[in-house]
C-alpha cells in the first residue's frame, strides 16, 4: 500500500465530503479537506509501511508540516494526522501535537497520544466511529440531511 492507495480507501468508506490538494506552494499543507455539516478541516495522510519493532516509529512527519499544523491549530482551525500502519491499522493525531510526531514517538506513545485507533480490518462501524470522531457527529442522521450517505 501507499499513501495513494490509502487516500483511495479514505475516500471510498470515511463518508466525508473530502477533496485531495496537491500544493507546491504553501510548504506543509496537508493532503486532505474535508467538509460536513457540523466541521470542517485538514487531514494530512501518512503511510507506515513497517512498524518499528523497538525503538521509535518513523512517521513521516516533516518539520514544515508539524509548524503548519501547529499554526493552523494555534488559529482556531482543525487538523489531523491518519496514519495507516502497514495493512494492520489506522491511527487518528490531533494536528494540534503534530509537533511532537515530527520527532518519532515508541509504539506506545503513539497509542497513547492518539484520538482514535484501530488495528486489524475496519467494519463500517469503523469507519463511522473515524469520522464521527474527525467531524465531531454522533449519528448518520447528520449525513442524510445534507446528501452524504453510503
Amino acid at each position: 500500500m501507499s499513501e495513494k492507495n490509502f487516500w483511495n480507501l479514505i475516500r471510498n468508506n470515511l463518508n466525508l465530503k473530502m477533496y485531495r490538494v496537491e500544493n507546491r506552494v504553501a510548504v506543509g499543507m496537508p493532503d486532505v479537506h474535508y467538509v460536513s455539516k457540523n466541521s470542517s478541516g485538514w487531514i494530512e495522510l501518512k503511510y507506515i509501511p513497517e512498524m518499528a519493532k523497538k525503538g521509535k516509529v518513523k512517521t513521516g512527519v516533516r518539520k514544515a508540516q508539524a509548524m503548519w499544523h501547529d499554526s493552523y491549530c494555534k488559529h482556531g482551525g482543525t487538523s489531523w494526522l491518519l496514519f495507516r500502519i502497514e495493512r494492520k491499522g489506522i491511527v487518528l493525531v490531533d494536528g494540534s501535537i503534530c509537533k511532537t510526531m515530527s520527532k518519532g514517538k515508541t509504539v506506545c506513545n503513539l497509542v497513547e497520544i492518539c484520538s482514535w485507533s484501530k488495528m486489524g480490518n475496519m467494519n463500517d462501524d469503523d469507519w463511522d466511529e473515524l469520522r464521527s470522531v474527525i467531524d465531531g457527529t454522533e449519528t448518520e442522521d447528520d449525513y442524510a440531511s445534507i446528501g452524504i450517505g453510503k
